[in-house]
């Protein structure tokens, strides 16, 4: 139910991730440094560490942002908030 809620943002990611050459982990992350914050990410492994790594050093254009923004807003599934995020 989740993922089909979801739907709107997961096509998002998706495109930017392939106009940028980046997989849907490294938006997701880098959109969320774009905002201000800096997320912890858990790795299972190296490849994994590696993957979250390809999300620095790059920023998403104030286009793509909005166009998440968009995405996550005509989302209907619900987003769990971290009981640690400052915001």
């Amino acid at each position: 139910k989740l993922l089909r809620g979801s739907q709107p943002l997961l096509a998002a990611l998706q495109e930017v991730a392939e106009a940028r050459g980046k997989t849907m982990a490294q938006v997701a992350i880098n959109w969320c440094t774009c905002k201000g914050t800096m997320p912890i990410v858990g790795a299972k492994s190296v490849e994994q560490a590696e993957e979250n790594l390809g999300a620095m050093g790059w920023r998403l254009g104030q286009g793509e942002v909005e166009a998440l923004e968009a995405a996550a807003a005509a989302s209907s599934a619900a987003m769990v908030q971290n009981a640690f995020q400052s915001r």
